[in-house]
């Protein structure tokens, strides 16, 4: 069952809901117009605080794509430079047992087991297991995200993802209808450029000063509200409208295309489904004034290990079990929040 077009909140630093205020490190004034970048990248590392490693279950949802919905291929070789497989393969197989175990990461940093003492249904714990407890240690490496088949049978075409959510077809049948079979991704964050907390478009900017008013939002859609698969993410589409005091240019944002976004498998926050926020800035005369969003997550570059079992019709030995390493770039959002973006008031020097 999948939620349709569910409004989104989007706080502005300093408006956060009570949910988020609570979990944030602090309150940061509504009133507060930042300045530099730096300043804003400090705020969301407080708000919105992300790991220097990550692991998802299941396909990711998050998985790096262009506008049209494209994945973004990235290579065995640019991978290997930042992260070893066989290492990865062992933190894989740690993360699936904490998940398994019901192991999660408080907002200091620590694994502690879930505060509610559940466990993931025994089926999904299971797909988990079946990584964690693999006597493999030198696993089959894909040489892009491309190269994603995952094939029990000679004759197969299968994709990773439709093996992972266990939705593709064998010899006509469904292959598992509990939509979980055993995946996970790990990675390192991404060391490149605007990886870390990306930018959303928070629409033109206002030279010369004035009052403006911005209401923020979004959908979130593809959420998995129920209780069967793997819990991976969704995709979020924001909204910003503004209105100058003054009666100027407004409307809505030029905002960027949705993204999607991955869980790690060590959280327990969902995003939240809430009232749109609204805040009123006044921008000094010598400065350009605009609304500045930042997604609350960042990219990893690391490796989907999915582990299956091939058929007596597979190539190699009959039954044999397979753990296959795909390289792939991935979007998670901060375990410590549950806002897909932040939105900043920002100023800069006006051009002469």
């Amino acid at each position: 069952m999948l939620v349709a077009a569910i409004l989104g909140a989007v706080p502005l630093m300093g408006t956060a809901s009570p949910a988020v205020a609570a979990d944030s490190p602090k309150q940061i004034d509504d009133s507060k117009v930042y300045e530099s970048e730096d300043d804003i990248l400090k705020a969301m590392e407080q708000w919105a605080p992300v790991r220097p490693a990550e692991s998802v279950m299941g396909y990711p949802t998050g998985i790096d794509q262009d506008a049209k919905g494209n994945i973004k291929s990235v290579a065995l070789v640019d991978v290997q430079a930042q992260y070893d497989v066989a290492t990865a393969l062992q933190d894989a197989k740690q993360a699936a047992k904490d998940y398994a175990e019901g192991m999660v990461i408080d907002k200091d940093g620590n694994k502690v087991p879930r505060p509610d003492g559940m466990k993931p249904p025994k089926y999904v714990a299971e797909a988990a297991m079946q990584i964690a407890d693999s006597s493999i240690t030198d696993p089959e490496t894909s040489q892009s995200t491309s190269d994603n088949n995952i094939a029990q049978a000679m004759s197969e075409t299968n994709s990773a993802k439709s093996y992972c959510n266990g939705s593709y077809h064998y010899e006509g049948a469904p292959q598992n209808t509990a939509k979980a079979n055993p995946c996970v991704f790990v990675g390192k964050l991404d060391p490149t450029s605007g990886s870390k907390y990306p930018k959303v478009d928070g629409g033109s900017g206002m030279a010369g000063g004035g009052k403006k008013t911005y209401t923020v939002g979004g959908q979130v859609t593809e959420e998995n509200s129920s209780t069967s698969g793997w819990s991976v993410g969704g995709k979020f589409t924001p909204k910003l409208t503004s209105t100058p005091a003054d009666g100027g240019k407004g409307g809505e944002g030029a905002l960027e295309v949705s993204f999607t976004y991955s869980y790690s498998s060590t959280s327990l926050n969902r995003q939240m489904t809430s009232q749109e926020d609204k805040t009123e800035v006044e921008f000094k005369p010598d400065k350009k004034g605009s609304l500045q969003g930042r997604r609350d997550g960042a990219y990893y570059i690391g490796y989907l290990f999915v582990d299956y079992q091939g058929t007596d019709k597979a190539p190699g030995t009959p039954e044999k079990e397979h753990l296959k390493a795909i390289p792939a770039r991935v979007y998670v959002q901060s375990a410590q929040t549950s806002t897909p973006v932040t939105y900043f008031k920002y100023q800069e020097p006006a051009p002469q």
